[in-house]
């Protein structure tokens, strides 16, 4: 029941109060500024934050229908009722956690449209309550569980011509320069991808149409919404995302909001040392986003000293220093750290046997395969068994351990990671070597005759297994293994099947092409069973280095428990934004001291680092590097609607887009091509259900670029920005054969 003190069970967009983000939410606190401010704006009625909130309070203790939580809801129906008695109306969520600078929660908060009577408003307004609990917010860290939400309502409107339109600041054309996106009828069938749209670039007074589909507006109404853009910018102190509606030739402001910080300035990439600092190879392929501090003072540091003493002990090669930098919280590598080539010539003198064996194994790859890959394969070995009797020996749990002993636990882990790293990459760069040969021979001598890829050879024959639970979709403990998100609960999920018959007809016309030219087919059996071979062993082995991740993981929940107990931080896993000092520290002194403050306040830097664009390079390699490692990936072009990159796996596939941000949030539908950052091992369910794969980051070698081969998935990898040129739901082709992606659709 209503009590008298109570506020206002519903607010107008002209009403003061209705500014204030707190009482409407963003969404409805922006449009009720800019609807004060004379902008043309929907009008619109609110069921303020106050209701949601003791609806969550009410809830808590007395089951629906057996209390009165509902009173003030239903007296907010009433009054909307009476104003749209029979008229279709938008219910929309305005949460006071999106539409903001920091995050715009996009897609996660509940609108439903062409809601008409009081049964059916009733239920909208409980579904955009419902999605304030979605648990996929977890992206944005630093908003709270299950925020007030309030509900905007305003009348459906049927416009000739709809869409949404943003300012893109510098990029894409200049000072000014707005990005407007137009569609037929209504604003929905564009962004829920139902609709091509007409795409206009305006600067100034200039609109050029990138793409024409529909032609529902003319070049003056393109300049029409990039004007009204841009005063939305002004008014909010941002550059803005606004969304808008054309009818009887007015245009009509629905939404607004700023431009989140994935679209903001970047910062400064400063080199951080002499040499090349790459994000896309060691470790930089598996951290597709920023470290949080405990990996970065744990993990990291412990790995790459017990790598730089394994590369030494091999190779001759001695790194002084750390072999990688955090730059802007992003992960970048350098094979000789500050060193030059003079490092890499000392290795030579120091153990020239192994510098022997790796530059014959680019031209001869079974030399390295003799003298290197056998040893390392051994080695490989070694650390699985010490990976195996560590994690045996806590399968009791960490309950009856102390912090102490626990911490010493992943302090042991930690180091087989470091010592398993280098046999691994060892053993990966055979693969690589050895396909490499075997492309240069197929290039030569059969690929005139027969015109396909050579990649396809390399398909797995009679293979067919889950993704293991301990796959990441980062090294950084901080995200779930694909064990503990609830897509792997079904196993047939996760079972790829591999695409193999072509392989096995390329195979045979290969041999005949040989024999029809009287040319021994022996050197080509020879080369294609060691591609074959190296990649069964590299895919064995470096799908093994996480297996010890789940119980990390669960270690470093109990240490953050404790934590918690002391009364330091407030959840388990905030432990993931301490250092490891401070970790240390608190644990070993009991005292309770709160650290509250300063993982707020690197949740919040960290959030705003996951939003940036990093380089794929900082700096200039060594001149001898290439001799060992090959010439490493270049930044992608981008020429017109054309995306360039590497393509690692052949063959072309037309689909819809879906950006992926984190494994556990795909929702992929046959036929859909993954667009990702960087393809990471517990995206493989989604690889293999993929049309085709296209991410920012990537090398012919990675991990997963051999996955996306073996099954027969097109990919083009190291694309840089293909997260950013394309949306969600865009219908793009994605060429693996020649490394192109097209933003247009279907190409002939």
């Amino acid at each position: 029941m209503r009590k008298p003190s109570d506020p206002p069970t519903t607010l107008g967009l002209t009403d003061g109060r209705a500014t204030d983000p707190q009482v409407t939410g963003y969404k409805a606190a922006t449009l009720a500024r800019l609807l004060r401010e004379g902008f043309p704006c929907a009008d619109g009625v609110v069921i303020p934050t106050w209701i949601h909130r003791r609806h969550q309070e009410d809830t808590a203790t007395a089951p629906i229908g057996r209390a009165g939580h509902m009173a003030p809801l239903e007296h907010a129906l009433v009054e909307i009722t009476d104003l749209h008695p029979a008229e279709p109306l938008a219910v929309r969520s305005s949460g006071t956690a999106e539409d903001t600078v920091e995050a715009s929660c996009a897609g996660l908060h509940t609108s439903v449209l062409d809601v008409t009577g009081p049964d059916a408003l009733r239920t909208a307004v409980l579904e955009c309550w419902a999605s304030a609990d979605n648990p996929a917010r977890a992206g944005y860290a630093e908003a709270v569980d299950a925020p007030p939400m309030a509900v905007l309502v305003q009348r459906m409107l049927e416009p000739e011509a709809a869409g949404a339109a943003f300012a893109t600041g510098s990029e894409g054309g200049g000072p000014g320069a707005v990005s407007v996106s137009a569609v037929r009828g209504r604003a929905d069938r564009l962004m829920q991808g139902e609709s091509p749209a007409d795409e206009w670039t305006v600067t100034g007074t200039r609109a050029d149409r990138l793409r024409s589909t529909c032609e529902v507006i003319t070049s003056e109404q393109a300049v029409a919404v990039a004007e009204l853009t841009r005063r939305v910018s002004a008014a909010l102190s941002c550059r803005a995302e606004i969304e808008w509606a054309l009818r009887d030739g007015d245009i009509t402001l629905l939404q607004a909001r700023p431009v989140t910080h994935a679209d903001a300035v970047e910062p400064a990439w400063p080199v951080p040392a002499r040499g090349e600092w790459r994000r896309d190879i060691r470790l930089g392929e598996w951290l597709p986003e920023p470290v949080t501090p405990l990996f970065a003072t744990w993990f990291l540091p412990a790995v790459d000293l017990r790598f730089r003493r394994a590369q030494w002990q091999r190779s001759g090669v001695l790194v002084s220093t750390p072999s990688y930098r955090i730059v802007n919280g992003w992960y970048y590598h350098s094979p000789l750290g500050e060193r030059r080539s003079v490092a890499l010539l000392e290795g030579m003198l120091v153990n020239p046997r192994f510098a022997c064996a790796m530059l014959a194994g680019r031209h001869r790859p079974s030399v390295s395969d003799r003298f290197v890959t056998a040893k390392e394969t051994a080695a490989l070995d070694h650390h699985t068994r010490r990976y195996r009797e560590l994690l045996s020996s806590v399968t009791a749990g960490f309950e009856s351990m102390s912090e102490l002993q626990v911490a010493e636990f992943v302090d042991r882990v930690v180091a087989v990671v470091g010592d398993y790293l280098w046999p691994m990459l060892l053993v990966g760069g055979a693969a690589w070597r050895a396909e490499q040969a075997l492309a240069r021979y197929y290039r030569r001598r059969l690929h005139p005759s027969l015109g396909a890829p050579y990649q396809e050879l390399l398909v797995e024959r009679g293979r067919s297994e889950p993704a293991p639970a301990h796959a990441v979709s980062t090294l950084d403990w901080y995200r779930p293994t694909l064990g503990e998100v609830a897509e792997s609960a079904d196993p047939r999920a996760a079972t790829p099947v591999p695409r193999a018959a072509g392989a096995l007809r390329l195979e045979q016309a290969c041999l005949s092409v040989l024999l029809q030219h009287n040319t021994d087919p022996a050197p080509f059996q020879r080369l294609l069973t060691l591609a074959r071979d190296s990649a069964r062993r590299r895919r064995l082995h470096t799908g093994k280095l996480t297996e010890p991740w789940p119980v990390l993981r669960r270690a470093l929940h109990r240490l953050g428990s404790a934590l918690v107990d002391q009364d330091v931080i407030d959840r388990p896993e905030d432990v993931h934004f301490l250092t490891l000092p401070e970790l240390r520290s608190a644990l070993s002194t009991g005292s309770g001291t709160s650290l509250r403050e300063a993982v707020a306040d690197r949740v919040s830097v960290w959030t705003r680092q996951r939003a940036l664009r990093p380089p794929m390079a900082l700096g200039t390699a060594a001149c001898l590097l290439p001799l060992l490692l090959g010439r490493p990936t270049t930044e992608s072009a981008s020429d017109g609607d054309v995306l360039h990159g590497i393509g690692v796996s052949p063959g072309r596939a037309t689909g819809r887009a879906r950006i992926v941000d984190r494994p556990e949030k795909a929702r992929m539908a046959a036929g859909d091509i993954l667009v990702v950052r960087s393809l990471v091992p517990a995206l493989a369910p989604q690889i293999m259900r993929a049309a085709a794969v296209a991410a920012d980051v990537g090398s012919v070698a990675a991990h997963m670029s051999v996955i996306a081969r073996e099954y027969g998935v097109p990919a083009v990898v190291a694309l840089h920005s293909v997260t950013r040129n394309i949306r969600d739901g865009d219908v793009i082709t994605v060429d693996g054969t020649t490394g192109r992606v097209h933003r247009r659709g279907a190409v002939g």
